[in-house]
């Protein structure tokens, strides 16, 4: 008799737990160990999107060893990651940088360091005086190099991420970095590359155990040297944290670093032991805002400018609209962008066409989620194909083409900013914190560059669109010419 319950139960048990996996979502068998990271091929977002046809809206995959939900489609992503159950961030993606500030973050500390940085990051300039006048000192030095080359071929690559990472990080340390701080900008160069371009929620060195690690002993595919570089870059914001706490000059400096050391000095004169405040974490919170106003910035403009040699009426109708609205002298302000709608419609687009992000950083889920009729389950990785929500058929026409009316209305004259299926910087309250500051350095060194410059490949060449692949994807390199306009 008690075997009998026994084996009921048993019976019960199996059954209970073959209809808990029915809910989840469908997805392909893999290796074991591997899961299905051998079969993703060299653009993984397209593969998910190809296996959409199969598997639906939303399937499920073994990324190594973690169980991944991945979302193909916009209003699914939109539920899932404005759940709760879904703000939690995957803990091993940005591992190899070390405590990558409040990214690595959960819960009542996220919530904190995020909403202090982000605030710290407004007062400190964001769309005021002190932020344009940086960023225009640095723009300034690169269209004086473009002018000096006089059309030649040039591949702005180079010139153009050291300028955008002088321009961010002088907002974060206080100061222009000196002549004689020409290998700071390489080494940020290099720690951007280490730390988005080695990394991904589809990478193998972020996904299985030690991989990385053996790759960096054995040497292979220059883990060795992002590690190098990622240690030299922490050494760098120690040594600034530093200087600023013991250069009297550097003290009242408003800047990220002097208002961060302000709110510790505060918290320190008080009983309240219940906060993330720390130099390492001040540490953290300078690499991440580095990262994301740097590698983000530098693909998306590579990208737009590659476009504008491919499509010249595109560009033509840039430069009418910006000599008209804003004459030769005259800045396109992120707050005034309504302005300049066709300019920004540009930049809208280029950002769905490119999605130089393609699939979103990985979130972790702390509960059971309910979705379409399926259970994603706790402890499961998610991520969302970016790519494929702006490429979509159901809500782009011929997602293919780059059109920026997409962007427009009444006649042209105005933008809309919220369009469906449009995420280019993810959804929900994870969303990228630095989307504001992308769009205003994506515009001032846009609308700068076409006002002043005819850009197109040599003659008899045509604009090459070979991406390289990483969480942060990049255009490889290749030579433009900048014609200086007569204006």
């Amino acid at each position: 008799m008690y075997r009998a319950r026994s084996g009921v139960l048993c019976d019960h048990s199996v059954l209970q737990w073959y209809k808990s996996r029915q809910k989840t979502p469908p997805g392909p068998i893999g290796l074991p160990f591997l899961g299905y990271l051998p079969f993703l091929g060299k653009e993984p977002h397209k593969t998910f999107w190809n296996m959409r046809k199969k598997y639906g809206d939303i399937l499920s995959v073994y990324l190594g060893p973690n169980y991944t939900v991945v979302l193909n489609e916009y209003n699914v992503a939109k539920e899932v990651l404005s759940h709760p159950g879904s703000l939690d961030r995957a803990p091993d993606i940005f591992k190899h940088i070390g405590d990558a500030g409040f990214a690595a973050q959960n819960g009542e500390r996220w919530i904190e360091q995020r909403r202090f940085t982000m605030s710290a990051a407004k007062d400190l300039g964001l769309g005021k005086d002190y932020w344009e006048v940086t960023m225009m000192e640095e723009l300034s030095n690169l269209i004086q190099k473009l002018k000096e080359l006089k059309g030649r071929p040039f591949d702005i690559s180079e010139d153009l991420l050291s300028s955008l990472n002088a321009s961010i990080l002088s907002l974060l340390i206080g100061r222009r970095l000196g002549k004689d701080e020409v290998d700071k900008l390489h080494l940020s160069a290099e720690f951007a590359d280490a730390a988005l371009a080695k990394t991904g929620p589809s990478n193998p060195t972020s996904l299985v155990p030690g991989l990385r690690k053996f790759c960096e002993i054995f040497k292979i595919a220059g883990h060795d040297k992002a590690r190098k570089a990622i240690l030299q870059f922490s050494s760098f914001l120690k040594e600034q944290i530093k200087r600023h706490k013991t250069t009297e000059l550097l003290r009242d400096i408003p800047d990220f670093i002097n208002t961060y050391l302000g709110k510790l000095s505060e918290l320190s004169k008080t009983n309240n032991k219940d906060h993330a405040f720390s130099e390492t974490m001040l540490e953290g919170n300078l690499a991440l805002l580095f990262l994301g106003a740097s590698d983000t910035i530098y693909s998306s403009l590579g990208m737009l400018l590659r476009i504008m040699c491919k499509y010249k009426d595109i560009q033509k109708k840039v430069h009418a609209e910006l000599m008209e609205v804003l004459g030769k002298d005259g800045l396109a302000r992120y707050e005034e962008k309504d302005k300049v709608p066709y300019t920004f419609a540009v930049l809208m687009e280029g950002q769905r066409y490119g999605s130089n992000v393609p699939l979103s950083t990985t979130r972790k889920a702390n509960q059971d989620i309910p979705v379409n009729g399926y259970i994603i389950p706790k402890g499961s990785e998610i991520t969302v194909n970016l790519w494929g929500l702006h490429h979509d058929r159901a809500y782009w026409d011929e997602p293919e083409e780059f059109r920026p009316e997409r962007f427009l209305t009444d006649g042209g004259t105005r933008l809309i900013m919220n369009n469906p299926s449009y995420a280019p910087f993810s959804i929900g309250r994870r969303n990228c914190p630095g989307s504001t500051i992308a769009w205003m350095e994506i515009l001032y060194y846009f609308s700068e560059i076409i006002k002043k410059f005819e850009i197109s490949t040599p003659p008899g060449v045509e604009p090459e669109f070979e991406f390289i692949s990483g969480l942060v994807t990049r255009l490889a390199p290749q030579p433009l010419c900048f014609k200086e306009r007569n204006i």
